[in-house]
């Protein structure tokens, strides 16, 4: 059954920012729109934690979480602070043993906020948390200073993205702690990087005609290069696997990243141009020997 909404419900309206919902209806949850949209609706009268708890049906926890996350994305600008200093709990990386099942019992009954994540944790993942998983996420709020916030964002990512594995969250916090990603809008972006990565790495294994596997970083990154960045097609990404393996009768992804290169700075977008660049003798002839010539090149190179 198909919906339309009451004309009659537009005499009272308020404003809500177009960027919520182009771009955090997947990142933000129930309680964080809940959160916002009270605040947008009740802007004048400035309501503090504990009203806008009540009202949205949440704790003042889950009510501070919102406030944290929508300050993070640029959406609320705390104590008049820009949103780029709006910064979420600083990390301090240290290498303390992960607490053992009485110490994150101890940890879940002392503070909320591990209760919070254990809890929304295991509701992503849609199952029970092992002990090693409780363990994990207690440690990386603890020792890696972690904000909650950020931790859900990363079990978010990898439940939707078919990696609901510890060692997967572990990694990836691990990682933003080391490169001092320490904001939701900083979270945010890496998470949109690594979501449009993976997408070039399976449009250039089905194009290729690869079984799709665990990629390296530079994988990654000419994938979403030939993808993104020179918006190269399936059908020019196959030509280029095509030409490498007519060329040194094998596949080469130097090879091929070196193909697509040429392509890029000559302009070609279609199979079509390339066959129009080889469609005379004398340029069919120099094309090869261009490719053959910068595969040697290729070969005696450290790159």
């Amino acid at each position: 059954m198909n919906y339309i909404i009451d004309p009659k419900v537009f005499s009272a309206v308020f404003t809500v920012p177009a960027t919520v919902a182009d771009k955090h209806l997947k990142l933000a949850r129930g309680e964080h729109i809940k959160v916002l949209l009270y605040i947008m609706r009740n802007m004048s009268a400035n309501p503090d934690n504990a009203e806008i708890a009540a009202a949205a049906g949440l704790s003042e926890y889950e009510v501070e979480e919102a406030l944290l996350y929508w300050a993070g994305a640029g959406i609320l600008l705390p104590d008049g602070r820009s949103a780029e200093k709006a910064e979420i709990k600083a990390p301090a990386v240290k290498q303390n043993a992960k607490p053992d099942r009485a110490d994150v019992a101890r940890r879940g009954a002392e503070d909320e906020k591990i209760r919070y994540l254990l809890t929304e944790t295991q509701m992503k993942l849609g199952r029970n948390l092992k002990s090693n998983e409780s363990s994990t996420l207690v440690w990386l709020y603890d020792d890696l200073g972690l904000d909650v916030s950020l931790i859900l964002m990363i079990v978010q990512y990898a439940a939707a993205h078919g990696k609901p594995r510890i060692g997967f969250i572990e990694s990836t916090a691990t990682d933003w702690v080391n490169r001092g990603i320490g904001t939701i809008a900083a979270a945010d972006k890496e998470l949109n990087q690594m979501a449009m990565s993976e997408q070039a790495w399976g449009i250039v294994c089905s194009s290729f005609g690869l079984e799709k596997r665990k990629p390296s970083k530079n994988e990654l990154k000419l994938s979403l290069m030939w993808t993104d960045e020179w918006k190269m097609s399936r059908e020019m990404l196959t030509a280029a696997y095509n030409a490498c393996v007519d060329s040194i009768s094998k596949f080469d992804m130097k090879y091929v990243s070196k193909i697509l290169e040429n392509w890029h700075e000559r302009g070609y977008k279609t199979p079509d141009d390339i066959e129009e660049r080889k469609s005379g003798a004398e340029e069919n002839k120099s094309f090869a020997a261009y490719d053959l010539e910068l595969f040697e090149k290729m070969l005696n190179s450290d790159d």
